[in-house]
């Protein structure tokens, strides 16, 4: 449709003056409305006065990925952190030091019974004599049963140079190592909380150190670490005091602590890799065909984070990668340079609102549902981009075609401005594409997963929690769906496989199970169609198999969101006629770029003569 509309003299694109990022090339014809630099150019300056990411001067020019992290509140985390650190210890807070301590944040330590660590004031009897006027140091315990038990087990992580730290407590001084401090304690140093200071004394500096099991260890000056201490304060009435004692943290549970941040939850950050049929070159031969592959992080924004002060509830960031067909490492390594790495040739973003009950200033703002960010490579800098070059149009067009923001994302995400939506992560159609032909490099026994952090087998628990990510994602992207587009067809599909899935883990290669009941009601095309009570479905007939496992190879890539679902049979029915002009199109709709279907390949004649008899059988039964 809208490459016919380009093809009329009116819409003509017209010669425009150079963008502030990088001139792109001139955006090719497409069969989908892919926008252009001008257009990208002004949404990016909307962008940043509606959501406060720097500024409408400054945001084509500077914008990263690392600024959008920043923005976030995540600004311990680096956009190579986020890309290649290993999902378990990125969901869990623990894929880097600095994502676990950053500096300015408030944390509580957690011993290894599940005690915390906490600042007692309980009186000390010690082996000296404390001159007048000198403060008596407050004990350092593990005996709070909760990490927010009040101010005494929080302590703010300060900077003191040199890959050390202090631990300042809610008095304003700081956890020290005191040397001989307690009467008849069993060990010379203990931890207490009495040396002040705008920055912290070397008694007070710990080098924290982290450990394989994603605790933390904090060696003092003297090269012992701190740790808990059975029983080494008699005259106290809590049996875990903490000292500096401990010789070797690995091998020593008492000196690993396990770090809670304040203001931090549990599923802030969420982290899926997968195979990604959708971003592939299907005019490729299937034998030279590469593989794509998507690695989803999606991150809560913090409270306080600019994010939030401007009602951004999340962001969804989508990496981009690719293998050849013998190539199976589609995620690169954790430990080695970026730069041989194989890194995302773009990263997505969808900044997704929401405007809570009772927030005028969100409803005033008349914010669209997403706001879509594209950064370039991975290894050059992660950079703003105007757009995404994929290859949704590759049966037409010499390579990749540029998709703009925020055009070439609407149009995939429900194709309604300012009321886009997520669309759920289909893992069914993922595996089903491994039996289809088209990827006979991911068939043998040597190749990666589909479900990669799943791996290959449906009963093990490594699937299960996996999957378990896939699931907790495709409900909020149900609740988001459910928030903008209640009536929408792309919510019926994210609760058909919510559904499917409730409590299964594995594939559902029945297609017929996986179709949707739903009805485009009003839509001008169902004026032709013969009347019915309710929406037609897919049955269990052979045509109905035949013709829907044919849309699920060549249509679903973009007919699971584009217009209609090919899942609907009531929705195909609705557009058999503009599908078999599509399929087949005459001479002079040939001519208009774009308007034959499939547009990413030619159809095998054996395959495209089948679906035109089949489409063709539909129509007749339904007009």
């Amino acid at each position: 449709m809208w490459g016919a509309l380009r093809a009329l003299p009116g819409f003509a694109q017209s010669a425009a003056p150079k963008p502030a990022l990088p001139e792109a090339p001139a955006p090719q014809q497409s069969a989908l409305n892919n926008g252009s630099p001008e257009e990208a150019s002004r949404y990016y300056k909307e962008l940043s006065k509606k959501l406060g990411v720097l500024t409408p001067a400054t945001i084509e020019s500077q914008a990263t990925l690392e600024d959008l992290l920043s923005y976030l509140g995540y600004k311990e985390l680096t956009p190579e952190d986020v890309e290649f650190a290993k999902p378990e210890s990125l969901m869990e807070g623990t894929a880097t030091l600095a994502q676990v301590l950053p500096v300015g944040s408030k944390v509580s330590l957690q011993a290894d019974t599940g005690s915390f660590l906490a600042r007692s004031s309980e009186w000390l009897q010690t082996k000296m004599s404390i001159p007048a006027g000198v403060i008596v140091p407050d004990l350092v315990v593990a005996n709070a049963t909760r990490a927010d038990a009040g101010p005494s087990t929080l302590f703010e992580v300060v900077d003191a140079g040199g890959g050390k730290i202090g631990l300042k407590a809610d008095t304003g001084n700081y956890v020290s190592r005191c040397n001989g401090c307690v009467a008849q304690g069993t060990i010379e140093d203990f931890a207490t909380v009495h040396v002040p200071g705008a920055t912290p004394h070397p008694l007070s500096q710990f080098t924290p150190e982290l450990l394989p099991n994603g605790k933390v260890a904090f060696k003092a000056n003297t090269g012992n670490y701190l740790a808990r201490c059975r029983n080494c304060s008699p005259r106290i009435n809590t049996p875990d005091s903490v000292g500096i004692h401990a010789t070797d943290a690995r091998n020593q549970p008492s000196a690993q602590w396990t770090i809670v941040r304040a203001g931090v939850s549990s599923g802030d950050i969420l982290v899926s890799r997968f195979f990604a049929p959708k971003i592939v070159n299907f005019k490729d031969k299937p034998a030279e065909r590469k593989s794509g592959w998507r690695r989803l992080v999606r991150m809560k924004s913090r409270p306080g984070s600019e994010a939030r002060k401007h009602f951004v509830e999340s962001a969804w960031i989508l990496f981009n990668h690719f293998t050849g067909p013998s190539v199976h490492s589609p995620f690169g390594g954790t430990n080695v340079p970026l730069s041989a790495k194989n890194g995302s040739v773009n990263t997505q973003v969808a900044l997704i609102t929401q405007c809570k009950a009772g927030q005028t200033a969100c409803q005033n703002a008349e914010l669209n549902s997403i706001y879509w960010m594209d950064f370039g490579p991975s290894n050059k800098g992660y950079k703003l981009s105007y757009k995404l070059d994929a290859f949704f149009d590759a049966g037409l067009l010499p390579g990749a075609a540029p998709y703009y923001v925020p055009n070439g994302c609407d149009t995939c995400h429900g194709s309604l401005r300012g009321q886009a939506v997520l669309n759920h992560l289909d893992t069914d159609h993922w595996l089903d594409r491994l039996a289809d032909g088209d990827f006979p490099a991911l068939n043998k026994p040597d190749a990666p997963p589909v479900l990669f952090d799943a791996g290959k087998d449906v009963k093990s628990a490594r699937y299960a929690e996996a999957f378990g990510v896939l699931r907790q994602l495709n409900q909020e992207v149900a609740d988001m769906q459910k928030r903008v587009n209640p009536k929408g067809f792309h919510l019926v599909a994210t609760n058909k496989w919510l559904e499917l899935h409730k409590t299964s883990v594995a594939p559902e290669p029945d297609l017929i199970k996986r179709a949707i009941s739903f009805s485009n009601t009003g839509h001008p095309l169902k004026k032709d169609r013969k009347p019915t009570a309710a929406p037609l479905d897919w049955t269990s007939s052979a045509d109905d198999k035949e013709l829907l496992g044919l849309m699920n190879k060549y249509c679903y890539r973009c007919h699971g969101a584009v217009r209609y679902d090919v899942f609907s049979k009531d929705m195909v029915a609705d557009q058999s006629s503009p599908i078999l002009d599509r399929l087949d199109p005459n001479p002079t709709q040939a001519k208009i770029i774009g308007f034959k279907m499939p547009v990413d390949r030619e159809m095998s004649d054996k395959d495209k003569k089948r679906m035109i008899e089949l489409i063709e059988k539909l129509y007749t039964q339904t007009h």
